[in-house]
C-alpha cells in the first residue's frame, strides 16, 4: 500500500456513482477490478491520449494497462478498496465500497495547483461516462 498524503481539508471536488453487484463479486476489490480493471476500448484510447498529453506537462502517468487497476492502493478491506495518486496539479482517490449487493464508487480530488482545475474540466465528461459504463459491468 502507498502512503498517500491527502490534504487535511475536505476534497475540492467529488462524485459518487452507484450500481448493483452480482453475487460472485464478494469484495470491493473484486468489484473494482471488474468495473475498472478493464475499460472499454474507447475509454482505453481516451486514457492513453490523456496520459500522452499530461506527460508532456511533466505530470505522473502510471501504467494502466487496459484499465485503472495499476494505480497505487491506499486502503483495502473486504468492503472498501481505495486507490490514489498525488501529483503537483492534484491529489485524487477512487474508492469502491461494496455493501448489500451494491457498489459505490467515489472519486475525490484535491487541487494542488490551478492546473488541476483545468485538468478536471477536460476529463469530467469522459470520467462520468467511464464510471457509468463500469458500474453496468457489475450487474
Amino acid at each position: 500500500m502507498t502512503d498517500l498524503k491527502r490534504p487535511l481539508r475536505p476534497p475540492d471536488w467529488f462524485d459518487t456513482h452507484r450500481g448493483h453487484v452480482r453475487p460472485d463479486l464478494a469484495t470491493a476489490r473484486a468489484a473494482y477490478e471488474v468495473a475498472l480493471g478493464q475499460v472499454p476500448r474507447w475509454a482505453h484510447i481516451a486514457l492513453h491520449a490523456r496520459n500522452w498529453l499530461v506527460r508532456r506537462a511533466g505530470l505522473k502517468t502510471p501504467d494502466m494497462g487496459q484499465g485503472m487497476a495499476d494505480l497505487p492502493v491506499v486502503a483495502e478491506t473486504d468492503s472498501r478498496y481505495e486507490l490514489g495518486l498525488e501529483d503537483r496539479h492534484l491529489t485524487f482517490t477512487i474508492e469502491t465500497r461494496h455493501t448489500d449487493g451494491m457498489a459505490e464508487v467515489t472519486t475525490r480530488i484535491w487541487f494542488n495547483h490551478w492546473t488541476g482545475r483545468v485538468y478536471l474540466a477536460l476529463v469530467l465528461i469522459p470520467h462520468k461516462l467511464i464510471l457509468r459504463s463500469a458500474l453496468r459491468r457489475l450487474a
